[in-house]
């Protein structure tokens, strides 16, 4: 049971540390820290700018890229985002503690979702150095599923998978596939809207979907795809006991939409950037969770 809980604690703060990145994605926020693991040179990050250091404008121009002005908003936001991240990575590390005392079969995957969320602290010094290199958030989003994937093949193999008919499991990783397809566009997206800002500057909300490359037609045509796909796995799930998955998919996919047509139309809402990455990423675990408690008959 404590192991459980646990493994159930980590799946629950890596979507915390997932919603508390789209957050500081949304705000501007990842340069309010511009060092790692340290902020301004200290572990409690400075409210005012007295408490900085003398001549952080010169200490810190190059990884300031320009932004001297101190906002502790963005600051503290980018420092709150970590202390998650820290508190996440004691979680998943207890849950291997506690996989340990179970087995093989838990303990392996549990060490690997620690593995990959020590990568991804790694990471997080790299995207805050490296600043709108190409690549880097997608890698980051990529370690994060593979969290995910890990804590949840943890926590089912605890109980036996049930037999469900191998059309409907195959329909399942496709979909799956599907959402990972459009969550990896999204991050492509992300990385442009992020050029995008700095060349027509914050000001210029109003503009930024307009600016944007091809990656965002093609990040918008897909999600046809991915309702036309789940739209029929919906169907061929009718008949099987999984309702409260079925149910859920439709809800998830009708919130995505919802906040995509937010982003789009309304010059990116506060939070809408967030929720709407952070629905992509429940999705998918969605599908993790029903894949690996089945197999085909």
């Amino acid at each position: 049971m404590a192991f459980r809980r646990f493994a159930i604690l980590s799946i629950v703060s890596i979507y915390l540390l997932i919603l508390a990145g789209g957050i500081v994605r949304s705000t501007g926020s990842g340069m309010g820290c511009p060092d790692w693991p340290k902020c301004f040179g200290r572990f409690i990050p400075p409210t005012q700018a007295s408490e900085l250091p003398l001549h952080y404008e010169v200490i810190y121009k190059e990884k300031l890229h320009g932004e001297v002005l101190f906002n502790p908003t963005k600051t503290w936001i980018e420092y709150i985002n970590r202390l998650i991240g820290a508190v996440t990575g004691l979680i998943v590390f207890i849950t291997c503690i506690l996989a340990y005392k179970i087995g093989r079969k838990v303990f392996l995957p549990s060490v690997a979702a620690f593995v990959l969320v020590l990568a991804n602290a790694i990471l997080g010094k790299y995207v805050v150095d490296s600043f709108l290199l190409p690549g880097v958030v997608t890698t980051h989003m990529l370690l994060s599923i593979g969290v995910l994937y890990f804590l949840i093949k943890a926590l089912n193999n605890q109980t036996d998978s049930e037999v469900i008919i191998s059309p409907t499991r195959n329909w399942i990783v496709l979909n799956l596939v599907v959402v990972l397809i459009q969550i990896l566009l999204g991050t492509q997206v992300r990385e442009n809207m992020d050029h995008v800002i700095l060349e027509l500057g914050e000001t210029a909300k109003d503009q930024w979907v307009n600016a944007l490359d091809w990656v965002y037609i093609a990040h918008r045509s897909f999600s046809w795809i991915l309702l036309i796909s789940h739209l029929i796995l919906w169907r061929k799930l009718s008949a099987e006991p999984f309702q409260n998955y079925r149910y859920g998919l439709l809800i998830l996919i009708g919130i995505s939409f919802f906040t995509g047509v937010l982003m789009a139309y309304f010059a990116l809402p506060i939070g809408s950037q967030a929720v709407h990455l952070l629905i992509s990423l429940i999705l998918i675990g969605w599908h993790m969770q029903l894949f690996v408690q089945t197999k085909n008959a």
